[in-house]
């Protein structure tokens, strides 16, 4: 039996998503910001919007990268919906702890975009480990994007 993948839809102003997974090292950090920024330009956020988004992911991915184990995949999915980016990245981690909300990097976060949370799963059946740590994000476009 073959393994059946999820599919997601967001409705019909949804121009995605795009999902990029690479090994959980800072050599890959560019490779991910280059797709951020990307899908930011081509769904006609305002520049300052895409440093916004850049920037986010860059800390969101960076914060769990850091706290990453040895041989862990970074997961980086990006959706625009309706004018709204959302990230979600995501690793297994070697404490499974989120990042703290008093930390430089969290409030940098917070600053930059509109939605911020974080979690950990306990269990996660596709990577047959726990301590996988997600952060998820959402940006709103100041103007409404024309399409």
């Amino acid at each position: 039996m073959g393994r059946r993948e999820l599919v997601d839809w967001f409705g019909p102003g949804c121009r995605g998503p795009m999902e990029l997974r690479v090994p959980a090292d800072p050599r890959h950090l560019a490779t991910v910001r280059m797709m951020a920024q990307g899908v930011a330009e081509r769904e006609g956020f305002a520049p300052d919007e895409v440093t916004d988004i850049v920037l986010a992911v860059d800390e969101a991915c960076a914060s769990l990268v850091h706290a990453s184990v040895p041989g862990a995949v970074l997961t980086c999915r990006l959706s625009v919906t309706f004018g709204t980016l959302r990230a979600e990245v995501s690793t297994t981690t070697i404490a499974g702890g989120v990042p703290s909300q008093q930390s430089l990097g969290w409030r940098v976060l917070g600053t930059v975009t509109d939605f911020l949370s974080a979690w950990r799963y306990d269990f996660d059946p596709q990577r047959d480990v726990d301590r996988v740590v997600h952060i998820d994000f959402a940006k709103q476009a100041a103007h409404r994007i024309a399409r």
